[in-house]
């Protein structure tokens, strides 16, 4: 069956238009890559936040503002960050200190835009804290005896007098499956209609053909005893569905009884497929007890398809989730070596088909080969693919894309048969009303309003870490002006200036407006999986061992002191192919020269007018043309007629300048005489506001949290049983892989004989990588 074809003969578009309306608008997945699922009272607990379009499936560029939060599990906060994504990437800590004692917590992940909407795409990740302090010893949790039993008839719906296809699925409060245990579906004459076990995850498929004067139960054998619930709302009129795979192609048939006959055939029904971003509609009747459609996969969507039957009032009758394997972007990794390094181990892994020049960003969790705190339930490909279309937490998601072989293609859609709906609910797509009250953030918009009467001249708002400066000339008629894409970092303040046409600095009269202003909270509360501690012994001991935080100031002054001049020229001078890099010394500094002298020294030809307020730069190797050079303040272009506010700045205040002589890459003004970029540091304004008051200060409302280096705790031994199953070894947040294909990292030579890499990421600009790898360390590979 074409589906294309179909679609063009579909006679009703309501459905269409309704789905398009409600997803033209784009969506946002994250994942976040968290160290462990496990913590010690005292650790870090580190992770890096992928971002993506949630339809293309690529990285997504147009959010910078990532909201992280731990809070119990009643959903109360208890810390936050704000933090920077670039390029679709974040990554941070959480100290794991007085706030986190001990228990049980959730980590959170959004942007402010993903409150728009129902469906589950934000992240969020339970985790366990063990205190040290207050137990020597791990006890052992309380097994509770009580199970949950589903029997979900395929598409929702148990027809009497007809085949159906139905999904079990067994699972205690902790959303763990019974594993392998034993079902039988029996009558009310207990005689037993079907005998099957359960998978690994408590999940079985089972056929049955209930009859209309019979009732049927569901019973769970566990040790010498059973559970049983009774099989309810089986309905004498209707149909049902029943998905298989055939090789290239999908089968959907669809059956029903001799008694629905009558009604049925008179109604026309839609199938809909969609992903949550397309949507492809297909008519059908039910002119006989059996109906088949057979689609090739390569019609299907890549990843989830989700199959919605309506009848003729577009009322839900039934609805399926498939998974299509085709067209998906992942790929993996070949351990090349691990060699002693010292006290260090150089770790080499192999991108498959690497692609040279893409992007790339991948995350290692290194811990011990016996480790029992990485138990968690999410890898990057199940919840990208996977997640955010299904209602219910998956348990072990990410089993289902370790391989792609039958069985595993099975279980999976055995999964998918027993979730019921999807995350997408078709009385909000029916009813939405294209209002979207939060909005996509890239840094902070600051608003400033002109208090009283407006004096022309040009407003400068100065530069932050992680800020250019941006220039306004206010005309007469102006009383408001915006900065955007500000990301202050920790305690930064909001900056701003202003030049008069006399070139004179004096102290601006705004009110400034800051947008965002407040932490947005997730209100929703969605349901989770927790972490599984019925491994946990008593006899595991949790030693007293230094916090990982504990000597960061003196292993940043370490840092920080190592050869910074000269690294950061050569890193700066590396990005250019001509021109140079002028960087500021201590001694240049002291002497606080003005810029129209240093820009003398330096290959121009530049003067200041003290008298008119005139300040020029020519560059003299102009011959024809145009000879005055295009010059940026912390990349904000200055206008010609502007140069005047470069008359207060002087040496004291600037970082490095980027000089190009001869046109290449200045942009459209000057270009044929070059540019002159330059970048400061931002400190001198604050300094010399209190002087001539020309710089008005305000303090951000809301800031972005500053980096924060990973510390891996301090371990008095290494060959305990305590380290083998909860001790961290190292956590890589951001790496690369090379022009070669590999990825290369040193991690602590801990004289553990085996270790597992905890692997998720991006490479080749699109491809998800996720592994488990064991090594073993005891010899080169």
């Amino acid at each position: 069956m074409n589906l294309s074809y179909a679609q063009e003969n579909s006679n009703d578009d309501y459905i269409v238009d309704a789905f398009k309306s409600y997803s033209e608008a784009p969506r946002e997945l994250i994942f976040a890559h968290l160290n462990k699922s496990t913590y010690i009272y005292g650790e870090m607990l580190g992770f890096t936040a992928y971002v993506f379009d949630k339809s293309s499936k690529k990285r997504s560029s147009l959010t910078t503002n990532l909201y992280c939060t731990i809070s119990d599990l009643e959903g109360n906060i208890i810390k936050k960050k704000l933090i920077q994504v670039k390029d679709g990437i974040a990554s941070n800590v959480f100290y794991v200190d007085e706030g986190l004692a001990e228990g049980t917590f959730i980590f959170k992940a959004y942007t402010n835009w993903m409150l728009n909407f129902e469906e589950q795409n934000h992240f969020q990740q339970v985790f366990n804290v063990l205190n040290a302090d207050k137990e020597t010893e791990i006890d052992n949790p309380i097994v509770d005896n009580n199970i949950d039993i589903q029997i979900l008839g395929e598409g929702g719906h148990l027809i009497y007098n007809t085949l159906n296809t139905a999904g079990v699925i067994v699972k205690n409060k902790y959303g763990k499956g019974l594993k392998n245990a034993k079902v039988q579906i029996v009558d009310d004459t207990e005689q037993v209609v079907n005998e099957f076990r359960l998978n690994q995850f408590g999940i079985a498929k089972v056929f049955l053909n209930p009859e209309s004067d019979r009732t049927y139960f569901v019973r769970v054998f566990r040790y010498d005893n059973y559970d049983q619930i009774e099989i309810k709302n089986i309905k004498p009129i209707g149909f049902n569905v029943s998905i298989n795979e055939l090789k290239d192609k999908l089968s959907l048939q669809f059956s029903t009884n001799e008694a629905s006959m009558n009604v049925l055939k008179a109604k026309t029904f839609n199938l809909a497929i969609h992903n949550g971003g397309e949507i492809k509609v297909i008519p059908f009747t039910m002119t006989d007890l059996k109906k088949t459609m057979l689609i090739p996969r390569e019609e299907l969507f890549s990843g989830i398809n989700i199959f919605t039957v309506f009848d003729e009032k577009n009322s839900l009758v039934l609805e399926r989730l498939a998974f299509n394997h085709i067209n998906l972007e992942t790929t993996t990794t070949m351990l090349v070596s691990t060699t002693p390094k010292k006290d260090s181990l150089l770790v080499k892994l192999r991108v498959e088909n690497h692609k040279p020049e893409s992007f790339q960003n991948v995350s290692i969790s290194v811990l011990p080969k016996d480790t029992k705190s990485y138990n968690h339930q999410y890898d990057i490909i199940s919840q990208i693919y996977l997640q955010p279309y299904i209602k219910t937490p998956i348990e072990d998601a990410g089993y289902y894309f370790k391989t792609n072989d039958r069985k595993t293609r099975y279980d999976l859609d055995n999964m998918l048969l027993t979730q019921g709906w999807s995350s997408y609910d078709w009385t909000n797509i029916f009813n939405f009303d294209n209002v979207y009250k939060y909005d996509f953030e890239q840094g902070i918009t600051v608003t400033s309003n002109i208090n009283g009467k407006t004096k022309p001249g040009v407003y400068i708002t100065y530069p932050l870490e992680n800020s250019s400066s941006q220039l306004f000339t206010i005309t007469e008629n102006d009383k408001v002006f915006a900065s955007k894409g500000f990301i202050p970092v920790d305690d930064e303040r909001f900056k701003v200036g202003y030049i008069n046409k006399k070139s004179e600095p004096r102290a601006p009269a705004v009110y400034p407006q800051f947008n965002p202003s407040t932490f947005p909270e997730f209100k929703r509360l969605y349901q989770y999986n927790q972490p599984d501690i019925s491994e946990l012994t008593p006899e595991t001991v949790i030693p007293k061992t230094p916090s990982s935080w504990s000597e960061i100031e003196k292993l940043d002054e370490i840092l920080i002191t190592a050869k910074k001049e000269k690294t950061k020229l050569e890193k700066l001078q590396e990005k250019k192919t001509k021109g140079k890099i002028f960087e500021i010394n201590d001694i240049e500094r002291l002497r606080a020269t003005p810029l129209h002298v240093y820009l003398n020294q330096i290959g121009f030809v530049s003067s200041y007018d003290y008298l008119n307020g005139v300040f020029t730069i020519v560059n003299q190797r102009v011959k024809t043309g145009n000879p005055v050079p295009a010059v940026y303040l912390d990349d904000a272009l200055i206008q010609q007629s502007d140069f005047s506010i470069l008359s207060f700045i002087t040496i004291e205040t600037i970082d490095y300048i980027d000089v190009d002589y001869f046109g290449i890459g200045g942009g459209f003004g000057g270009q044929q005489a070059g540019f002159i970029k330059i970048y400061t540091t931002g400190e001198f304004y604050g300094r010399n506001a209190g002087k001539n008051n020309s710089v008005a200060e305000f303090e951000f409302p809301l800031t972005f949290d500053s980096k924060k280096e990973f510390y891996t705790p301090k371990y008095q031994f290494y060959n305990t049983t305590f380290f083998n199953e909860y001790g961290t070894i190292d956590w890589k947040p951001k790496l690369k892989v090379d022009d070669n294909g590999m990825i290369k990292f040193k991690i602590v030579n801990s004289e553990t004989e085996q270790i597992k890499l905890f692997i998720n990421g991006i490479v080749n600009d699109n491809a998800l990588l996720s592994e488990t790898k064991t090594i073993i360390t005891s010899k080169t590979n």
